[in-house]
């Protein structure tokens, strides 16, 4: 859905943001916490490290998902959500920590080049003197039109797949079944089901 969002709320932009925040602090701390098992080294030690890698790695991915969905806003509708850019500026030091990161370079440099972009125009406006959140917002909304989104690298469509569990029927009958019983104003004798719980619907 990243690439038809438009005009996102400024509590949903910066929720998003806030995301990556949370995730990017948890994040540096599993990797010092790597860093720190690396020097004392122990059995316990070596079991606590693989189970931080393991956490690491998922992390990584959700980090990167959380990216690639800003980058997928930006690029298909950057000029419909002036306020995931404003909370993108507001914000930017976040991303400094992770453009060296091989994981997130390549996703990073889209995000970089609209942060450095609307940057400069804020700071062309400023000329000294501070401005009101919906100054800056005015001067986003105004270089949105302006910028040029061929400057940002094109990354396939975000699709997700559907893996199906090996018995899906065991969720899915009584589930379907349930909402028969409850949508379809069909009379049901509820002594004789047995499909599905009916305190658990």
């Amino acid at each position: 859905m990243s690439s038809q969002f438009t005009n996102l709320h400024p509590y949903v932009a910066q929720r998003m943001v806030s995301l990556f925040s949370q995730l990017s602090k948890k994040h540096a701390r599993v990797v010092e916490h790597i860093r720190d098992s690396a020097v004392t080294e122990t059995e316990q030690d070596e079991a606590s490290e693989q189970n931080a890698m393991q956490d690491l790695a998922v992390l990584e991915e959700v980090l990167r998902m959380v990216l690639e969905i800003i980058n997928s806003c930006l690029c298909s509708s950057l000029h419909h959500n002036p306020h995931l850019v404003y909370s993108l500026l507001y914000q930017r030091e976040l991303f400094n920590s992770f453009k060296t990161h091989p994981t997130f370079q390549d996703i990073l440099q889209n995000i970089d080049i609209v942060l450095s972009y609307f940057s400069a125009r804020v700071e062309e406006h400023k000329k000294g003197g501070s401005m009101s959140p919906t100054e800056v917002l005015e001067i986003i909304k105004e270089g949105s039109v302006q910028f040029r989104r061929d400057k940002l690298k094109k990354f396939p469509d975000l699709k997700f797949k559907y893996v199906e569990e090996e018995s899906p029927e065991e969720f899915f009958i009584p589930y379907v079944w349930s909402l028969v019983y409850h949508s379809s104003n069909m009379y049901f004798n509820a002594s004789r089901i047995l499909l599905f719980s009916l305190s658990a619907s």
